[in-house]
């Protein structure tokens, strides 16, 4: 009787090890979905269909807390259309500029506006809707190709896929592949190069069709070849639309229009680019 008692005995055990873990991480979910907002959105807020992407910063100051500020007093106006290149050394504000841009975050003081109106008075989605963003290690989901492009904007037609593939210089590649657009790309796109994936990225940029871009390093993980031929696509990506580039590598900012340079959390200069210099 004993031995017949042993078995359930075990299997309740076990059921009572998982069912203890699975509360664990229901608990991590729910704790998740309670959290508010990191930037509350005022009870009218403004729709925003399409910015024409004049941006302007009045005295904006950042801190992620009381005792450490990381930008100091920041005042520009940038023009729509402009392409802008911001430099400065790691830890400098640059990231957070365009965080505070993207309203990830709310000045501390000061005042960021967008076509003449303060960022808060606009609806959060609307206003993010307005850009899109380009990052140094790209965001790609472990399913086709197709579809990782596709979330640059949801519900468009292949046709639309395969047209912004090309604009990024994507397709030659992709047709290559055993399957296609229907090519699985691994978790975070491991299954290409860094030069493929950030290919995939820009085509979903260019399916977006945002009238602002953010382009966040787009080339320090490539090679010097795969640099340029990413630079001109960005050339292309980038007309009539305001865009500001982060970029440590001068070659990457040869088609901005101004460099903002960022030091210390302090706004040093915004001035026209050089273009003879870099070349």
């Amino acid at each position: 009787y004993l031995a017949q008692l042993y078995g359930p005995l075990e299997t309740i055990s076990k059921k009572v090890a998982e069912m203890q873990a699975s509360l664990t991480s229901a608990e991590r979910v729910m704790t998740l979905l309670k959290q508010g907002p990191d930037v509350p959105e005022r009870p009218h807020a403004r729709p925003l269909v399409r910015a024409k992407g004049h941006v302007v910063f009045r005295n904006v100051a950042f801190a992620y807390d009381p005792e450490r500020t990381v930008l100091h007093n920041s005042s520009f106006e940038i023009e729509p259309g402009t392409r802008v290149g911001i430099v400065g050394t790691t830890g400098a504000g640059k990231t957070t500029l365009l965080n505070l841009l993207t309203r990830f975050y709310d000045p501390t003081s000061g005042q960021i506006l967008l076509d003449g109106v303060d960022l808060r008075d606009y609806k959060v989605a609307d206003l993010r809707n307005q850009f899109a963003v380009v990052l140094q290690d790209p965001v790609l989901f472990s399913t086709s190709i197709a579809e990782n492009i596709s979330y640059g904007r949801p519900g468009c037609r292949f046709e639309e896929i395969v047209a912004a593939a090309k604009a990024a210089n994507a397709h030659d590649f992709i047709v290559h592949l055993r399957d296609g657009y229907d090519t699985q790309v691994g978790e975070r796109g491991v299954r290409l190069s860094g030069g493929e994936r950030q290919r995939l990225s820009l085509a979903r940029a260019f399916l977006k069709r945002a009238p602002m871009l953010i382009l966040d390093e787009p080339t320090s993980s490539v090679d010097t070849k795969t640099e340029a031929s990413i630079v001109d696509t960005m050339e292309t990506l980038m007309r009539g639309r305001t865009t500001f580039i982060i970029a440590h590598r001068l070659s990457t900012l040869k088609n901005c229009d101004v460099q903002l340079v960022i030091e210390q959390g302090r706004l040093l200069a915004l001035e026209p680019i050089m273009t003879r210099a870099m070349a």
